[in-house]
């Protein structure tokens, strides 16, 4: 049998091409960007649901205060009220995408936030706001 230097010479040189090398990199960098993309959402919304519980974690704890004052609805009532040594809430929760909270001055109706968040995404459509009322994010309350 009969070798030619072609047949070892392919066998010997058998690697990837800079095509072959250059389409990896630009794979594996596309499923990077789409990592970091999904990333930057799943850090939004773990900021809102958090902020969402701050409200309603406040809220619980206006409820026990008024309860252990007892204070009716619409009575007044601040958050240095609700918040501080040997209150319901020893500290005031801050908003973990830098929105700003607004306390209310009275005990709420049910079903009412005594506080609520300003914060507004870029998009105009994501907030941290609660929708009030029997069939909002404060039903429970």
């Amino acid at each position: 049998m009969k070798i030619n230097k072609q047949t070892t010479r392919r066998i010997h040189l058998s690697g990837m091409t800079l095509i072959e090398v250059s389409l990896v990199i630009a794979l594996m960098l596309g499923l990077i960007s789409v990592a970091f993309l999904g990333i930057g959402a799943y850090r939004k919304g773990a900021n809102k649901a958090r902020c969402r519980m701050q409200l309603a974690a406040v809220q619980k704890a206006v409820r026990a205060q008024a309860n252990f004052s007892n204070l009716n609805i619409g009575a007044a009532f601040t958050s240095t009220d609700a918040f501080g040594t040997g209150k319901a809430l020893e500290t005031a929760p801050a908003c973990p995408s830098g929105g700003t909270y607004t306390w209310g001055t009275k005990i709420p109706t049910l079903h009412n936030p005594f506080g609520s968040c300003d914060y507004q995404d870029t998009d105009g459509v994501t907030t941290h706001a609660l929708v009030a009322g029997i069939a909002g994010d404060t039903r429970d309350w």
